[in-house]
């Protein structure tokens, strides 16, 4: 374990915010969080714990403990000629991952190529491109609790996924810190490729996971920026779900409104409404949303955490105004002041 008192975070969250942690946690095993749990100050630190810091926004600095763990094992639990269950640790790159696993010619990932992300909090998020999701694949969900120091393993059944949800969002599971995820992939063939931008894929009895990966990365880098080179959080919103009754007077005056069916009524995209609220590309300062992207807000260069904030809800006015449709971040924003304490849970 490594203790950092005064950490700069700008490289821990994708934004590239410029904000401080009064502690950064590395955890470099299950004993560390073990550890952790026990220690008498730790326990009264307001504490997030983070993966690659591609869905946060620091609205300041954070008067707390930021927890990264960073083990990146992967170990076969059991396979067959048609499957293989693995158990990944929380801190392996989510990309790497997948692409190991299309070399291998495993199928069920490939669609979530590229994405940004380290694998516990790819479970925490339910990551999903392109008509896949990750709780497609996953068995089960192992954390550490952190008041108690005990080992957990969740079953898929009881973890409550749905569009970009899991329980371990809820307030109520903030003790639960992630440490590896169970996956079960196909050694045969199983394709997903309903997504229209994955059309040109249709048809083929030859394809591979792999080429499924890349003709998804070459789809990514038409449409999203590089993090690295233009700071960004991903998708900042959702894909807002609203009623057949409202998707219908929607299709009105929009006959050609693009849409998916929702459980619990109609999913409209999000980039859509903020494309047609005039927003695609707009710029403020050094805020703006992406030009091919518009579901993306991008930091050019010194943006506050206040400017982002200020920004995101200057869209869900416009689009609120515009369709009375309301935008909900998918970017989670993080303020230390409204986390608790491992002895206040």
């Amino acid at each position: 374990m490594i203790i950092t008192p005064n950490y700069r975070l700008s490289k821990e969250n994708t934004l590239a915010l410029d904000v401080q942690a009064a502690y950064y946690v590395r955890l470099e095993s299950p004993e560390d969080v073990r550890t952790l749990s026990r220690d008498e100050y730790f326990r009264t630190l307001p504490f997030i714990t983070i993966g690659s810091g591609s869905n946060l926004l620091f609205v300041g600095d954070f008067k707390g403990a930021v927890l990264r763990y960073v083990p990146s094992e992967i170990r076969t639990l059991k396979e067959d000629d048609t499957t293989i269950t693995l158990q990944v640790d929380a801190g392996a790159n989510w990309h790497d991952l997948v692409m190991d696993c299309a070399d291998k010619g495993l199928w069920g990932i490939e669609n979530l190529a590229l994405i940004p992300s380290e694998v516990g909090a790819a479970a925490v998020q339910n990551i999903g491109a392109y008509g896949r999701e990750i709780k497609d694949v996953i068995r089960a969900v192992h954390y550490t609790d952190l008041r108690t120091g005990t080992d957990v393993r969740l079953p898929v059944s009881e973890i409550g996924y749905d569009y970009r949800y899991s329980i371990f969002k809820e307030p109520h599971m903030a003790y639960a810190l992630v440490t590896a995820v169970e996956m079960e992939l196909s050694k045969v063939p199983t394709p997903m490729l309903e997504y229209h931008g994955l059309a040109p894929l249709q048809g083929r009895t030859d394809l591979t996971p792999r080429e499924v990966a890349d003709f998804v990365i070459g789809i990514r880098e038409q449409k999203l920026p590089d993090p690295a080179k233009t700071p960004n959080a991903g998708s900042f919103f959702k894909n807002p779900i609203i009623s057949t009754d409202d998707f219908a007077t929607l299709q009105k005056e929009y006959p050609d409104a693009p849409h998916y069916p929702a459980k619990d009524g109609v999913k409209v995209p999000a980039a859509w409404l903020i494309e047609q609220s005039g927003l695609k590309g707009a710029r403020e300062g050094n805020v703006g949303t992406y030009p091919r992207q518009p579901l993306v807000i991008v930091n050019y260069g010194g943006a506050s955490p206040r400017k982002i904030v200020d920004f995101s809800e200057k869209i869900q006015a416009t689009v609120q105004e515009k369709f009375r449709i309301e935008l909900t971040p998918e970017v989670r924003f993080v303020r230390s002041i409204e986390l608790k304490s491992i002895d206040a849970l």
